[in-house]
């Protein structure tokens, strides 16, 4: 016996045919259309989950043997000289690790300091309140590990993401020009659209160029990267959006569904109205009801663009770079030899000098312990003599 009546069986057989990629009836098309929204909303399991259950499977369930490897006991590792050996090697890594992030961090913080105080353009960058991640740097010249970092990306769950970024670029006056094409150019690489821009060139520090882009989300990744490596120009700032809208999608799917169902059921009541005031009534409803239905087509549609679609703000500011002077110091020199020697020296002594405050009392102990032991057992001898 059938549980379900023939329009609910009709409603299933649709649901499966659209799941699995089959054409349906035009009638049923608001039907296949709310089913791809639900199951484009479904939860998708993490990656060790179905790992970890496909072994279970593999398996059929079956407990794991109860039975562990004995661990190996490693004695010769409490005896007092290996423990004393390994306690002085862990104190020298330490001292070693510390003095050495101690002086680069010094001599970091020592060459970092000037240059960011000096761009006039990380200083009037303006502050970026929603954003997820950001990355900023000074206007000189940035390496290329700090420029090529990849943007962070969300994790492909199903959900429906907004993504959106910000970069702000600095390069010499001259410049200007070469750069702005080089972003068309790689926006074009990328598939992307130039929704507006703005360039300004000049030949001093007024030269100023702003771009509105849109790329594929599926590619914003790499524009940005992209973006970030314009031959001539620095990374000044760069902040990556994020913004999660799949119960808003998931809310005017509904709304859209239950708007279709209304018009459905105020054609088929037209159908049966006898009356010209009846008639005119159910036709003002419908009205009403297929302008809604066009309304929530036209925000179901920019909400699917905003998820396949990323916009990104570009700006990018002529800046008056000095030139670097070649420092004497620039190159290896029996003064950076010596220096770099001397610091040799001193972690060596501080490391010497440690080790000693560790062993000493320890030696002490060990000794004090050794002396009592034999003082034990030369009384224990002396007493068994006596005994004889």
């Amino acid at each position: 016996m059938n549980p379900f009546d023939d329009n609910e069986t009709i409603s299933l057989e649709v649901i499966d045919a659209t799941l699995a990629g089959e054409a349906v009836q035009p009638e049923y098309a608001e039907l296949a259309e709310l089913t791809l929204i639900l199951a484009g909303q479904r939860p998708i399991p993490q990656e060790d989950f179905t790992t970890a259950l496909d072994e279970q499977v593999a398996r059929r369930f079956a407990r794991p043997s109860s039975r562990t490897p004995r661990p190996v006991r490693w004695r010769w590792l409490f005896t007092p000289g290996a423990a004393l050996g390994a306690l002085a090697a862990v104190v020298a890594v330490i001292v070693v690790a510390g003095g050495i992030a101690g002086s680069d961090k010094s001599s970091s913080s020592a060459k970092l300091g000037p240059s960011a105080s000096g761009s006039r353009a990380a200083a009037s960058a303006p502050a970026v309140a929603q954003s997820s991640a950001s990355a900023s740097a000074p206007a000189q010249r940035q390496s290329p590990t700090a420029v090529a970092a990849p943007a962070p990306a969300p994790t492909a769950t199903g959900r429906q993401i907004v993504q959106s970024a910000q970069l702000s670029l600095s390069t010499k006056p001259t410049n200007v020009d070469g750069v702005a094409q080089q972003v068309f150019d790689v926006i074009a690489a990328q598939n992307g659209v130039v929704r507006s821009s703005q360039v300004t060139a000049a030949n001093n520090a007024n030269g100023y160029a702003q771009f509105q882009l849109s790329v594929p989300s599926s590619n914003l990744g790499q524009t940005m990267a992209a973006l970030s490596q314009l031959h001539g120009a620095n990374v000044v700032s760069r902040t990556d959006s994020t913004r999660d809208i799949t119960q808003q999608v998931g809310g005017v799917g509904m709304r859209l569904a239950d708007a279709r169902a209304l018009h459905r059921a105020l054609v088929r009541k037209l159908a049966s109205a006898t009356t010209t005031a009846e008639i005119d009534g159910l036709n003002g409803q419908i009205g009403a009801v297929e302008a809604r239905i066009a309304r929530l087509q036209t925000s179901l549609r920019s909400l699917h663009r905003q998820v396949n679609l990323s916009d990104i703000s570009l700006t990018i500011n002529a800046a008056m770079v000095p030139g670097h002077p070649v420092s004497s110091g620039g190159g290896f020199t029996l003064g950076k030899a010596a220096h770099d020697a001397g610091r040799v020296l001193v972690v060596a002594a501080g490391v010497a000098l440690v080790a000693l405050a560790v062993l000493v009392p320890l030696g002490i102990v060990i000794a004090l312990a050794l002396w009592i032991a034999h003082a034990v057992r030369q009384r224990r001898r002396e007493q068994a003599l006596d005994l004889v």
